[in-house]
């Protein structure tokens, strides 16, 4: 298992090491958008954002151990609405993959938003050709299915997408497997 995670802005400094993680993982790019990853990928990640959204409320924070970047987390504060917190992605480096991380940067992410008093949902975007990978992620993390399913089309691929929410406060309603069931009296 790898060491203590440390969650942080990415600056123009990172975008190497970004670069880097969404190289090491064409699988996902090639499963949301039926291409490898892009050679600029990286800054576009950190710059995208929907056109109503401030560049203040786009924030892409690095989950850091000590061998470097493990996993990235893109969010939107108020997107799309004011109070809902956004995760356009929650990538894990390959090699650090089954060990915690995605978990464990999540745990920081809900530390992060606690600060922001307006949003009380995290919401998620579950890509329907990601499906098979993602949505036991984001359920063993408290999140559910909400709305419909909505058409996709990125690169290559159509499917469709679907929202997938939780609450931004309160620790996570699902017991992390490791972790033996809470007895009640």
């Amino acid at each position: 298992m790898t060491g203590m995670l440390r969650l942080r802005p990415l600056t123009d400094r990172d975008l190497p090491a970004l670069q880097e993680l969404l190289d090491a993982d064409p699988g996902y790019a090639l499963r949301v958008t039926g291409e490898a990853p892009e050679p600029g990928g990286a800054v576009d990640l950190v710059v995208d954002r929907p056109p109503d959204l401030p560049a203040n409320q786009k924030i892409v924070l690095g989950a850091f151990d000590d061998d470097g970047l493990a996993a990235v987390i893109d969010v939107l504060r108020g997107w799309p609405n004011r109070t809902t917190a956004h995760i356009g992605l929650l990538q894990v480096h390959p090699s650090r993959k089954r060990q915690g991380v995605g978990r464990r940067a999540h745990d920081l992410l809900l530390a992060h938003v606690a600060d922001w008093a307006e949003v009380t949902t995290l919401r998620a975007a579950i890509v329907g050709t990601n499906a098979a990978e993602a949505e036991p992620f984001w359920a063993a993390l408290g999140y559910q299915p909400t709305g419909t399913p909505r058409p996709y089309q990125a690169g290559a691929t159509t499917t469709d997408v679907t929202a997938w929410t939780r609450s931004a406060h309160g620790s996570n309603p699902t017991p992390h497997p490791d972790q033996p069931p809470r007895r009640t009296r």
